[in-house]
């Protein structure tokens, strides 16, 4: 009876740590979505490269042991108006490479990791590389805030990358213009979404920046602030398991068919990235591209219609 217990214990330990290895391995091989203790294990990688994309003055009071600060810019001020877009591709291949990020190299992005605004920035960095053909790149689940809450490593010592080899060329599938929006808009096929909160899309609030209120006609809604569950019981920004967002996305009126072309929009293009990367990343839409203009841009022109009062799905 002894010897039976022994061994039965033994089989579940085995099959436990079978798991938790397996675990390990898929959490490593998606490249998009890592844990703080898969990071923690592989921090020394030889490939792989740390970004951190927090506030500027967050880095010098601590960081992930080995992360290049890496504040930006990753949107700025585009010459036609005043607004905040993708820089051109030779100031980001130079930025890139400045944080010593090379064609082989594993980048994983955090940010200080309280909010789904500011896990936004790190899909805004993530979507960047994709759109530069670099897709080699994770998100550390919660940020910051998780990393300290597990009690990992913190460092203060800047760290001085040297330059990478990175040579990105844009991949244009992955952006949508302002005269291409005018022009997807007359397809009802192209499933467009909108990641704003509810009173911005129906058009009872807007940014004072924003010239106009409302949404594109058609839109399906799905704010990026539900993506995680920041702040909930004291929560870092963890994102919602997959199945969740699945019935999320259901729930908003995107098609299961992972084929359909897709169009994330905000107000200035950066909560439109984490829904880009929860659609791309982890449902699997294989045709999903960012608005980069977003509303600030559409608002401003007048050919480009906007609903107000009424909710996108009415307009299907």
């Amino acid at each position: 009876m002894i010897k039976r217990c022994k061994r039965l214990s033994a089989i579940v330990s085995g099959a436990t740590l079978l798991l938790f290895l397996l675990a390990g391995v898929s959490q490593a091989a998606s490249k998009s979505l890592v844990s703080v203790e898969w990071l923690a294990d592989n921090l020394d990688g030889k490939n792989t490269v740390i970004l951190d994309v927090s506030e500027f003055t967050s880095y010098e009071k601590g960081h992930i042991p080995g992360a290049v600060k890496a504040f930006g810019p990753w949107m700025t001020k585009s010459d036609d108006f005043v607004g905040f877009m993708a820089p051109p591709e030779h100031e980001l291949v130079k930025m890139i490479k400045g944080f010593g990020v090379n064609n082989d190299s594993l980048v994983v992005v955090y940010d200080e990791g309280t909010t789904a605004k500011e896990t936004a920035k790190s899909a805004r960095a993530l979507w960047t590389l994709h759109f530069l053909g670099h897709d080699n790149v994770a998100l550390l689940d919660g940020g910051f805030a998780a990393w300290t809450r597990e009690g990992q490593e913190v460092s203060k010592d800047p760290v001085a990358p040297k330059v990478g080899n990175f040579t990105g060329k844009t991949i244009q599938s992955k952006v949508t213009t302002l005269s291409e929006v005018k022009r997807k808009l007359k397809y009802r096929q192209i499933v467009f979404v909108d990641c704003r909160d509810a009173v911005e899309h129906f058009g009872q609030e807007k940014l004072h920046h924003i010239d106009r209120y409302g949404h594109l006609p058609g839109s399906r809604l799905l704010p990026a602030s539900y993506m995680t569950t920041a702040g909930v019981e004291f929560s870092p920004s963890l994102f919602r398991e997959v199945e969740v967002l699945k019935e999320m996305a259901a729930g908003a009126g995107i098609p299961e068919d992972k084929s359909v072309e897709i169009v994330t929009y905000s107000n200035h293009g950066l909560s439109a990235a984490l829904n880009y990367f929860v659609l791309h990343d982890l449902l699997g839409y294989e045709h999903v591209q960012l608005f980069d203009g977003s509303v600030l841009q559409a608002s401003e022109d007048e050919d480009v219609p906007m609903e107000r009062y009424r909710w996108g799905y009415k307009d299907l």
